[in-house]
């Protein structure tokens, strides 16, 4: 429940995971079979010649570049500088869509602009949660999800508490938290703990 793109992080370990696997497969066929060193050495001075004679035949010009080398370096630095920003870019992504805002009314009110803060939704449900016996824990964040704010509410609930119970609670307290709110907050509620909890659906949306 955050702003991460699960395709693509599936895409991107996907990737790889294949690219790890096959380089693995290929090391340890190069070190254990005789005929696949073999071609692999051959096909790698191959290689190494054709590029030796690419990077020859590619000099810079030296009427514009006093120096000596061949300009396809620039095309892989630069392949290789756009690869590293996305990485990082992607790698940043991850995890985010925590925020500290739940709702903001700009103009809607006679008073001018409201804002209220997430650890206000945070800390009051939390607090009725805690209060019920039948729970052992609870937990509650907000996240931003396609420009809205949504809660996350997670909960332990005691042994023999059935998840139609534990559900039937959270329900409760998030409903006098929306009348209180004057708006109905989109939730995803997660139940663990107990057995009957255990070997039941863990999670559902309001």
């Amino acid at each position: 429940m955050n702003s991460t793109n699960r395709i693509l992080n599936r895409i991107f370990v996907f990737l790889v995971g294949l690219l790890v696997l096959t380089g693995g497969a290929t090391l340890a066929l190069v070190a254990l079979v005789p005929l696949v060193r073999d071609s692999w050495t051959n096909a790698t001075r191959v290689g190494i010649d054709r590029a030796t004679r690419w990077l020859q035949a590619t000099p810079f010009p030296e009427s514009l570049i006093p120096v000596s080398g061949s300009w396809l370096w620039l095309i892989v630095l630069a392949a290789g500088v756009l690869l590293i920003a996305v990485l990082v870019t992607f790698s940043l992504r991850q995890g985010h869509g925590h925020t500290g805002r739940i709702v903001s009314l700009n103009g809607k009110t006679s008073s001018g602009a409201v804002v209220i803060e997430s650890r206000v939704a945070e800390h009051a449900i939390q607090d009725a949660l805690t209060n019920r016996p039948e729970l052992v824990a609870s937990h509650v964040s907000t996240y931003r999800v396609k420009n809205q704010s949504a809660l996350k509410v997670a909960i332990t609930c005691r042994r023999g508490i059935s998840p139609r119970e534990a559900s039937r609670i959270v329900n409760e307290v998030l409903f006098s938290f929306d009348n209180l709110l004057g708006l109905q907050l989109p939730a995803l509620v997660q139940i663990s703990g107990g057995f009957r909890a255990r070997t039941t659906n863990a999670a559902r949306i309001r």
